[in-house]
């Protein structure tokens, strides 16, 4: 696979194996307001504070209420641990929730999620910049195969906070299908909390959606002053 403009610095093969996730909803409302004085997006704040973002305002956004009627999608992860807050999105032409069934190397638009979800003691134990790069993009296909081309500490995590941001190759399968996701993922001081945001679509569309892309993932702020 080749991006312009992203090296290749680590190459893994990794294979999660499908199985049913337990989420525990909490509170998950999210309020969304005008940000940054862009009319072109919108900012979404979590209701207990832990975090914002900025999305376009032609993209969908998807809250917890609704995506458990969704089924299993690619963002959710299945690496165990009990879900905080999480939404999903997508930059397709209308909203459904069956957007989101397709994974990132099919995907002809942006999809993504922003997670914070605890972490057991055995994943406490395993906490790496690959594990928290790889969680953050879960796989119900065993057919589907995960790469690094590139993975950075994170300097916008603070106050003790270990982050990264990189960019992950996703392949299907056998097939020809290849796709992009760019992503940023972190943990808080004592390994409790694990926290991601992740968005991709197909090797086409990360092309031209690019800018679009860092720019939603950039924004993303996580609260580390609680």
């Amino acid at each position: 696979m080749n991006m312009s403009g992203v090296g290749r610095a680590e190459r893994t093969d990794r294979r999660t194996p499908r199985g049913a996730v337990a989420i525990v909803l909490l509170s998950v409302v999210m309020a969304a307001c005008a940000g940054g004085g862009d009319p072109d997006r919108i900012t979404y704040r979590d209701a207990q504070n832990r975090s914002l973002f900025e999305l376009p305002n032609d993209w969908n956004l998807y809250r917890a209420d609704e995506l458990v009627q969704a089924g299993p999608v690619p963002f959710l992860p299945n690496t165990g641990g009990n879900i905080v807050s999480y939404v999903a999105f997508d930059g397709a032409a209308g909203r459904n929730l069956g957007n989101l069934i397709t994974g990132a190397a099919g995907a002809p638009y942006p999809l993504g999620a922003q997670i914070i979800r605890q972490i057991s003691a055995d994943e406490k134990n395993l906490l790496s910049n690959l594990f928290m790069a790889e969680s953050a993009y879960a796989t119900y296909n065993s057919n589907l195969g995960l790469q690094i081309l590139q993975l950075d500490e994170d300097p916008e995590f603070d106050r003790d906070y270990d982050g990264i941001r990189g960019y992950l190759g996703v392949t299907q399968g056998d097939s020809d299908l290849q796709g992009v996701i760019y992503v940023r993922a972190g943990h808080n001081p004592d390994g409790t909390e694990l926290y991601s945001m992740a968005v991709g679509c197909s090797l086409e569309c990360f092309t031209r959606e690019r800018q679009e892309i860092e720019q939603a993932v950039n924004s993303w702020v996580i609260n580390t002053r609680r």
